[in-house]
């Protein structure tokens, strides 16, 4: 064992005695006085917050505002507007179908058409069928020749007889 282990063996024990004695002992500390309570204001009387500064954007209106401005509607939002003639409209008293669009499903053209016996699509053939269980569209006599998806038009045949060709507008 070398010299300073042995010394730091002998003097370790008085020395952390002494420390801890010194740093417990010494005098109390004396009771000091604490600061007072600050007193509290008086609240001030009640203001609305202050208005924001104008950064150049319009308010947005409320929801009972907007509500308001609002007309009530339409009974069918869906239906047509009241008031205003389509362009490409046909006659529906003859039954012929409105052309609405045009499309291509895989190799087969079809026409979106609406007619008075209600909504669907028709394809090349006889009696405007796609399919042998979809709805007949076209009144009885009438065939659908042709479809140009180029025009988006279509052109019917009434009892083999050809048609004029219609189309969207």
């Amino acid at each position: 064992m070398t010299w300073w282990k042995q010394a730091a063996k002998h003097w370790l024990a008085p020395v952390a005695v002494l420390v801890v004695v010194g740093g417990c002992g010494g005098e109390t500390p004396t009771a000091t006085a604490l600061p007072p309570v600050p007193v509290k204001p008086a609240p001030l009387p009640e203001t609305s917050p202050p208005p924001a500064p104008p950064i150049g954007l319009t308010p947005l209106p409320s929801a009972e505002e907007v509500q308001q401005a609002a007309p009530g509607g339409r009974a069918d939002p869906f239906g047509p507007l009241v008031g205003v003639a389509a362009a490409d409209a046909q006659d529906t008293t003859t039954g012929l179908p409105q052309l609405k669009g045009v499309l291509m499903v895989g190799d087969q053209k079809r026409a979106i058409v609406t007619t008075p016996s209600g909504s669907g699509v028709i394809c090349v053939g006889s009696d405007g069928r796609c399919a042998e269980d979809a709805p007949l569209l076209l009144p009885a006599g009438w065939s659908v020749l042709s479809i140009d998806m180029a025009r988006g038009c279509i052109r019917l045949a009434l009892n083999d007889e050809p048609q004029d060709p219609f189309c969207i507008a």
